[in-house]
């Protein structure tokens, strides 16, 4: 099981997005590379405003109303110790990518009261970092890969996700203040990595350069820097694009929202797709290879 964290201290820089339609995209490959038996996909979305988990429910748990009064358990029982579930038995469907009727892209459910709950209890607790990695253990056999959602800080939910992962991307634009939220990422990375205890096996994937305009001077510029500093870590850019907003407001990943007319491709001429679908392959490829 490879279970990829999406980690950024900063908020913004499309990190969601990229959990939601790299997911999308692992669950497409899947389907494609294997179709009598193709490995399922879980989205953990570890951050309380759990966009990636409510968009993979079709709105919040599959309908359209407000976290209140919903009976499913929740990611945060688990987190807490509330419920004796493991969490493959709360684990749901998702009805996305729409054009994958093998419904492998699961998620588990989430909201904001309860996760914030358990923050506050994983904070208090003297082991709370390692609460996420002794619950994934149940999924080994379930799931063949993982992709977990984070927080836009390195609170304890965002190193419950490093300390559980096998691998993990940086998400960043090309902003000023984003650089600095890079070098926080990566120290963070690296004292993950660098402690015996935490996760000395957490390999990094790479850096996604999100919403670029490279047109423009000041974030080319940026750019050059990056490559400069990072050279192979750094993927594939992916544009500034009105379509993944469209995608998000109708609650799809970019492959549902632009489908291809090949049934058996991931990405369709939309070049928003395109860019996904290549960010996944890289990220894919260094998961398989690594």
């Amino acid at each position: 099981m490879k279970i990829l964290t999406v980690a950024c201290q900063k908020g913004g820089v499309g990190k969601s997005t990229l959990a939601i339609n790299v997911a999308a995209a692992f669950s497409l490959m899947e389907a494609f590379a294997n179709p009598q038996d193709p490995g399922k996909i879980l989205l953990i979305d570890m951050d309380k405003q759990h966009h990636s988990s409510k968009t993979l429910a079709g709105g919040v748990f599959g309908g359209g109303g407000g976290d209140s009064g919903n009976e499913l358990v929740t990611l945060s029982q688990c987190l807490t110790g509330r419920t004796p579930l493991p969490m493959s038995a709360i684990a749901q469907e998702s009805r996305l990518p729409e054009n994958n009727e093998n419904n492998t892209l699961h998620y588990l459910p989430s909201e904001f009261q309860g996760m914030e709950e358990a923050e506050h209890f994983l904070n208090s607790d003297t082991t709370g970092q390692f609460r996420l990695s002794d619950l994934i253990q149940t999924l080994e056999s379930t799931y063949k890969y993982v992709v977990i959602d984070t927080p836009p800080d390195l609170s304890i939910m965002t190193a419950n996700a490093l300390v559980a992962a096998t691998h993990v991307v940086v998400p960043i634009d090309l902003q000023a203040f984003s650089m600095d939220a890079l070098l926080q990422t990566i120290a963070k990375i690296d004292e993950v990595r660098g402690h015996p205890r935490f996760n000395p096996d957490l390999q990094h994937v790479g850096i996604v350069l999100t919403k670029c305009n490279l047109r423009h001077k000041e974030e080319r510029e940026w750019f050059d820097l990056v490559v400069k500093d990072y050279g192979d870590l750094v993927l594939s850019p992916i544009a500034f694009r009105g379509d993944v907003h469209s995608a998000q407001s109708q609650g799809k990943d970019i492959f549902s929202y632009k489908p291809p007319r090949d049934p058996e491709a991931i990405a369709s001429s939309n070049l928003a797709t395109k860019e996904y679908a290549k960010v996944a392959e890289e990220i894919k490829t260094r998961i398989d290879n690594n």
